[in-house]
This record gives C-alpha cells, sequence and structure tokens, in this order.
C-alpha cells in the first residue's frame, strides 16, 4: 500500500503535467472541456429566450468548480490524448468510484455502529440506527464550503489519530507474541491480495483533492514540492514502522491495521472512533456527487431559497440512494471490492500513464518540460512501467472478486 501511495501521487504530477500539455497545444476543442482546463469558469449553457441565463455571483463558482473541475479533468485529459474512447472510459471509471466511495461510506458506518452497539449490549431500535444511518449524513451534507467541510473531516482524523495510538500502544502490551518474522516465511498471504488492492479505491479522493487545489492556486510548484516531500515523509515513516512490526511480530500483525488488537474494550473504542471518523469525512466524499448533480441540473448558479433548497434536496437524493445501495444490493461489499480494485486502479494508475505517454509521443520534437531528451524518454519508460503494473493488478483484482462471488454464490447455495 505504501508503494501504491508512492505512484498515485506521482501519477498525480503526470495528470498536472499532461494538463499543461493540452493546454499550450490546444488540442481540445470542445469548448466545456477547455474552460475546465483553463483559469475560467465553464460557461452556461442557455437555454430558450423565455428564460435568461443567470449570470450571478451569490455563490463563489471557485467553490463549486473545486470538486467538478478537479473531477473531470480525467474526462477532459482522456478527449485530449484518446479522443471520445478515452473520454469515455476515464469518465465510466470515475463515475463507477464516486459511486463506490459513496455507498461505501453508508455500509462501513452502518456496520461498525451495529457492531459499537453490540460490544456494548445495547439492542438499539431501528428508529436509532436510521437517525445514525442516513439521518446525520443526510445533516452534514447540507454543509456548504469546503472550508467547513476540511474543519469536520479534520475532527474526523483526529479520531483516527487517537485511534492508530491506542493500536500501537496497547497491541503489542495484550495481543502480539515475539515471533520475528525470519523464523516463518508465512507473514504475506497472497489470498488477500485483491481486498489490498481494493483499498485504491479511494486514491480517488486524493487525485480529486490535489488536482483541484493545483486549480485554485496561482503557483502549481508549491504544490507538486508539497507532493513530494509528503511522499517522502510518509512512506519513510510508514516504511520504518512496517519493517520494526514484520521484525518483531511476523505473522501476528494482521493486514487490516483495526484487526491487531484482541482487548474488547479496546475494539470498542476503536470502532466508536472509526464511526464520528466516518462520519466526518463522509460530507466531503459526498461532496463531488452532488456537485455533478448539481452541475448537470443547472443549479450551481444563484442564491434565491428556491435553487438552495433544490440544491439541498439533490443532496439529501445522493445519500438516501448510496444507503440504498447497501441495503438492496446483494453481496454489496464483493461488488465494491470489485468496482474499487478494477476502477480505482484504473483511475490512479493507467489512465493517468496512458495519457501522459500518448501527449509525450504526439509532440516528438518538444521536450515538454524536460531538460534532455534522455529524460523525456526516462519519463515514458516510467509511464509504461506504472500502466503495465496497473494493468496487471486489474486484472488480478478482477479475477479475485470475482473468484470471491462465486464462492459466496456456492457457499450460500450449500447452506441451503
Amino acid at each position: 500500500m505504501v508503494l501504491m501511495g508512492l505512484v498515485s501521487f506521482y501519477t498525480m504530477d503526470l495528470m498536472l503535467h499532461s494538463k499543461k500539455i493540452i493546454q499550450e497545444s490546444h488540442l481540445l476543442l470542445n469548448p466545456l472541456f477547455t474552460s475546465l482546463l483553463s483559469d475560467v469558469p465553464p460557461p452556461t449553457p442557455t437555454r430558450s429566450s423565455s428564460r435568461v441565463s443567470s449570470t450571478s455571483t451569490d455563490r463563489p463558482q471557485a467553490s463549486f468548480d473545486f470538486a467538478y473541475r478537479g473531477l473531470f479533468i480525467y474526462s477532459s485529459l482522456g478527449e485530449g490524448a484518446f479522443g471520445q474512447i478515452g473520454k469515455i472510459v476515464s469518465e465510466f471509471a470515475v463515475f463507477s468510484l464516486l459511486v463506490g466511495i459513496a455507498a461505501g461510506y453508508m455500509l462501513f458506518i452502518g456496520s461498525n455502529f451495529a457492531s459499537f452497539l453490540s460490544d456494548l449490549g445495547y439492542d438499539a431500535p431501528l428508529a436509532l440506527k436510521l437517525i445514525i444511518v442516513p439521518g446525520l449524513p443526510c445533516l452534514l451534507s447540507l454543509l456548504r464550503t469546503y472550508d467547513v467541510l476540511a474543519r469536520v473531516a479534520s475532527l474526523g482524523i483526529l479520531c483516527v489519530v487517537a485511534a492508530l495510538g491506542v493500536i500501537f500502544f496497547f497491541g503489542p502490551y495484550y495481543s502480539w507474541e515475539f515471533r520475528p518474522a525470519f523464523s516463518s516465511l508465512d507473514a504475506f498471504n497472497f489470498a488477500e491480495l485483491p481486498s489490498i488492492i481494493g483499498v485504491s479505491a479511494f486514491l480517488l479522493a486524493i487525485h480529486a483533492a490535489v488536482i483541484s487545489f493545483a486549480e485554485e492556486t496561482t503557483n502549481t510548484k508549491e504544490i507538486r514540492s508539497a507532493l513530494r516531500w509528503g511522499c517522502v515523509v510518509v512512506v519513510l515513516a510508514n516504511v520504518v514502522l512496517a519493517f520494526i512490526g514484520y521484525v518483531l511480530w511476523g505473522n501476528e500483525v494482521k493486514g487490516y491495521i483495526f484487526c491487531n488488537v484482541d482487548k474488547q474494550g479496546l475494539i470498542t473504542t476503536m470502532k466508536g472512533l472509526l464511526v464520528v471518523e466516518l462520519l466526518c469525512s463522509l460530507p466531503l466524499a459526498l461532496r463531488p456527487n452532488t456537485e455533478i448533480v448539481e452541475k448537470a441540473l443547472r443549479l450551481e448558479e444563484g442564491g434565491s431559497m428556491k435553487i438552495e433548497m433544490k440544491r439541498n434536496l439533490v443532496r439529501f437524493c445522493v445519500v438516501l440512494l448510496s444507503y440504498a445501495l447497501t441495503i438492496g444490493v446483494p453481496v454489496f461489499q464483493d461488488l465494491l471490492e470489485l468496482v474499487g480494485g478494477v476502477c480505482g486502479s484504473a483511475v490512479a494508475f493507467v489512465i493517468p500513464a496512458c495519457v501522459h505517454i500518448k501527449l509525450l509521443r504526439m509532440h516528438k520534437d518538444d521536450l515538454l518540460g524536460y531538460e534532455t531528451e534522455a529524460r523525456k524518454s526516462v519519463a515514458i519508460s516510467l509511464d509504461s512501467l506504472i500502466a503495465i503494473v496497473g494493468m496487471g493488478i486489474m486484472g488480478w483484482t478482477l479475477y479475485g472478486s470475482i473468484q470471491t462471488l462465486i464462492r459466496g454464490d456456492s457457499e450460500s447455495e450449500d447452506d441451503c
């Protein structure tokens, strides 16, 4: 996962560079996509003459475009490099992940909340469960600005830090036995690889946020420097902790970090912290979905009470639809893993690398920001490697997820 995160940060840089190449070469002819890649808001489509197109500035355009431009840059770059096919593939991957992330949040909140109450020995009535999920997410979806969303999400991050502190402090004391990794070769189970790769779906949120920050700042160089230093710090910290844990405890360490504590009181505490964290970060995860729907319904402009009520209704519907998916679709968790592994890998690794390779080859006589032809060739080789590995991850995840679905069906038939 550390390596996947590092490559993901690199592919974000590729997306920013691809955006610059397309801007300078004017490859895009579609005015909507051209505006998405520029520093001006996209044009508002005009309807019949009986309606006057809104040019109100009551609602800051930058706030709305924050999510919309960051997500649809995939569609724009896909079209600029590969035409209509690239646009369709990019949009399919992005929309699939958006639905998966929103519904996945609902699934995790509901299951952890139910498990938390069960550990406390409390049989919660249905009304209380509906108040927590989807009641609270509906209310939190009404938060308007990204500043407020970021502050609420930071509260959730504090809960995660507290949960990790519990794990690292009490895990070795209560749960793990000293078992050096080099005395056993079964520390990693390759059968769990598809599940681990499925987490890459959430890399979409990272991509969308960082690319959007780059859209809203005047100095993209600062964003790239922050990315690189963030990569170094995060990767080094994780590698050191993982190596120490692997050497000391070996296969006693579980792949899912919250499973590394088996004392019931600590597990219950972490479940409660996780519920708070998920509720706090859910509005930020849902906002791209709601803003895309608002954009399609032309509700992004204007500040009247009627339009605001329509926006709130859209946000309620997105939350309720996500909740309906989690309770109405059979084996939803397995399907979520399938979508996350395939589409997440495409968005995080395959699409950025393929787009960048295509654009570099379309401009053979231009260094496009690389100092020498040799460095440009190295970049193409590295992009090719990332694309090949990404497609391999997609294939492996697809195979593993399908096998899981088949085994689940056969087991349920045997039980009947």
